[in-house]
């Protein structure tokens, strides 16, 4: 194990107990206390809080929302959690902890930045939830209320941190309220590799590249239900890479989505912890070529909780420059004919439309 202890786990000492009254199968059910505290478990009990700092989570304040959403949607967020109850936005359900978990969240993310930025921690992981990339600038949705990597990547480059970030986000869903928030900021490189279905489209296609400066700076790679960690292994070579390099960031940010995983109820890929330790691995190669501050990583999707640990300690050993762990998740599984094939091509269109702008 790592002797020096270069990244730290960010996370609220005793986390909030919001959660939708709803039961499986109901999507809202899914995002619930029991992912992270059963992550932080594990974590523990397989010793990774020996050569990680463990950081206590502060509890944001609404100002720091303030710095990208609308009063609308803050209002909205606090009526609804005094209410105890409703829909703010579509699978965004309220609870009476909504507001005290979505602030703990946005501090567990812009705590995770600033220790990066001033070089305390070369990686730092936000251990929080409610996730928050589905939030628009004002709209909740996808169990997102505020958008926590956004605010924290704001926060840093509002107070002249840093001057361009690049942003990675492997959830298996696009994260369009990121995208929305940045799609005309020529700073902010948004890279997301995600599951998409190419029968009825929807956001995150690869033809959305950025708004007149920013664009090529919005890097969307969206490849079929049921990819395998090949493909996700290719998407990271062929696309993240080169596009991380000669956009030449001066701090990475990672929306780290663990949905994509085989066994997770939400996702429809087919990954295992492999993936998830070689994006570790790519990130710290990255901050070492690129000569940039470090990388802070934000949870977003995960909704298996016994999956989840082991997905974490992989990205956490690949940060680390471990080599690859050999975890009880990684079983011989029957790929889908052709998948790996179909994405390839995809990667070549994605190429073919963001190159031009390199």
């Amino acid at each position: 194990m790592p002797s020096v202890h270069d990244i730290a786990v960010v996370t609220p000492r005793k986390q909030p107990l919001h959660a939708a009254r709803f039961s499986r199968p109901s999507l809202e059910a899914f995002e619930n206390p029991l992912r992270v505290d059963a992550a932080i478990h594990y974590l523990d009990s397989r010793g990774v809080f020996d050569w990680v700092d463990r950081v206590d989570a502060p509890q944001a304040k609404i100002e720091d929302v303030r710095i990208v959403h609308s009063e609308y949607l803050i209002e909205s967020v606090g009526i609804m959690t005094e209410l105890g109850s409703g829909d703010i936005g579509e699978a965004s359900y309220a609870s009476p902890e909504l507001m005290r978990a979505a602030l703990y969240a946005v501090g567990s993310a812009t705590k995770a930045a600033e220790l990066t930025v001033m070089r305390k921690k070369r990686h730092a992981f936000s251990l929080s939830r409610p996730p928050g990339h589905h939030a628009t600038t004002s709209a909740a949705m996808g169990l997102c209320f505020f958008n926590n990597i956004a605010i924290a990547v704001k926060r840093i480059m509002t107070n002249g941190s840093v001057q361009r970030v690049s942003i990675l986000d492997f959830d298996s869903h696009h994260g369009n309220g990121t995208s929305e928030i940045f799609y005309a900021a020529r700073n902010v490189q948004y890279i997301s590799v995600h599951e998409y279905d190419y029968e009825t489209y929807g956001q995150g296609h690869f033809s959305e590249i950025g708004y007149g400066e920013a664009a090529g700076t919005k890097v969307n790679i969206p490849l079929l239900e049921s990819s395998p960690d090949v493909s996700y292994e290719s998407a990271l070579t062929r696309v993240v890479v080169p596009a991380i390099q000669r956009f030449k960031p001066d701090m990475i940010a990672v929306s780290a989505g663990y949905d994509p995983h085989f066994a997770d109820p939400v996702g429809n890929m087919d990954v295992d912890s492999s993936t998830f330790w070689r994006i570790g691995s790519t990130v710290k190669s990255l901050v070492d070529s690129t000569g940039c501050g470090g990388s802070f990583w934000v949870l977003e999707g995960g909704y298996n909780p016994l999956a989840l640990g082991p997905c974490i300690e992989a990205s956490l050993l690949g940060l680390a420059g471990q080599p690859k762990p050999d975890l009880p998740d990684q079983i011989p599984r029957r790929l889908q004919p052709g998948i790996a094939e179909a994405n390839d091509e995809i990667l070549d269109q994605v190429l073919e439309t963001v190159e031009p702008y390199w």
